[in-house]
């Protein structure tokens, strides 16, 4: 008869000692790390070791809540985000912890360390797309649901957009509003899938047929504010052949408002001086001065599409169900940022 697995025998494996088992098994997180927990809970599942009732039974409970990590909660977008993530939950009896990275991957990590302890039944994950490996990790063993950003191993479902449909539906805009000259304004790109998506396909466009003889350029903003984008402004405009008419677009909502900002202080006119165009229908996109032209994103429908994914998950071996990436549409909508 094969002899059962012993609580020292998952603390060998799992690198660990017994008492961090012990404290493990008793929910007691609060100075064990994420990663720590995570080998642990792998290490427990694949020996198949049983512990005692009491607790299987505490591992088993549901707190009914759910840990919402956000990279910037300042962000518009993201805040649109939330609230679908919020009444989507509510809906069914689930309460939120809300935190905000702030683009930081320290930040991010010591939150999923914070959940864990605090036994939420699941994350939504706005990730800063430093800590792949921790997410990918995580998701192995409880429900995540990443909005907005996707990353680059494991397989996590994830809800977000289609970028490539996004800048193409912005370039061909342009295009047919005459532009002979367009570049494209990023945030620093980092581990963002987004502006990496976003980067990349405007890149293939403009290798394409249809962009020969457009003069084509791609700017990163290492820092988002108005002095460095009027830096970019003015080099645009001076190095505009005669005749030109350039076309601009801002990669999203935060850099659009700097791109504003920039002409203004500049005495720019826009179109005049050149069309502008978004990602993200801000509320203030519709009454700038002008009225901005962007690519909207459905922000309330990708929260509330992330949370429902992952409460109907709930209870569910993962292993059972494929992670599955999905992108939601986009659509271009015109004002007189573009209107000349």
């Amino acid at each position: 008869m094969k002899k059962p697995t012993a609580i020292r025998d998952v603390a060998l494996a799992a690198g660990v000692s017994t008492a961090t088992i012990s404290r493990y098994m008793n929910g007691k997180f609060h100075k064990m790390g994420a990663d720590t927990r995570l080998r642990i809970e792998k290490t427990i599942k694949t020996m198949g070791y049983l512990p005692n009732d009491v607790a299987r039974s505490l591992r088993s409970t549901k707190s009914n809540t759910i840990a919402v990590i956000l990279s910037d909660i300042l962000n518009p977008y993201s805040i649109a985000i939330l609230q679908g993530i919020e009444e989507a939950c509510a809906d069914v009896g689930y309460t939120i912890f809300v935190c905000n990275s702030n683009e930081s991957m320290a930040k991010e990590k010591e939150f999923i360390e914070m959940m864990l302890a605090k036994r939420v039944d699941g994350f939504v994950i706005n990730t800063t797309g430093g800590n792949d490996e921790l997410i990918a990790a995580l998701a192995d063993e409880v429900a995540v649901v990443l909005v907005g950003r996707k990353i680059s191993l494991g397989a996590v479902n994830s809800v977000a957009v289609n970028n490539v449909q996004g800048v193409f539906l912005a370039v061909e805009h342009l295009l047919a509003r005459g532009c002979t000259s367009l570049a494209l304004l990023s945030p620093r790109i980092d581990h963002v899938s987004p502006r990496i998506d976003r980067v990349e396909a405007y890149r293939a466009l403009a290798r394409r047929g249809k962009m020969q003889g457009i003069t084509s350029a791609v700017h990163i903003i290492e820092k988002v504010a108005v002095e460095p984008v009027a830096e970019i402004l003015k080099a645009l405009i001076r190095q505009r052949r005669p005749l030109d008419r350039m076309g601009i677009i801002a990669a999203n909502g935060m850099l659009s408002l700097a791109v504003l900002k920039a002409a203004k202080s500049l005495d720019y006119e826009i179109p005049r001086d050149f069309l502008f165009m978004g990602f993200d229908d801000t509320e203030w996109a519709s009454v700038a001065n002008p009225s901005l032209t962007v690519i909207a994103q459905p922000t309330y429908e990708i929260g509330a599409t992330a949370a429902k994914r992952l409460l109907a998950g709930l209870g569910k071996d993962a292993k059972q169900s494929q992670a599955e990436s999905l992108e939601l549409p986009v659509k271009l909508i015109m004002r007189n940022s573009t209107l000349i």
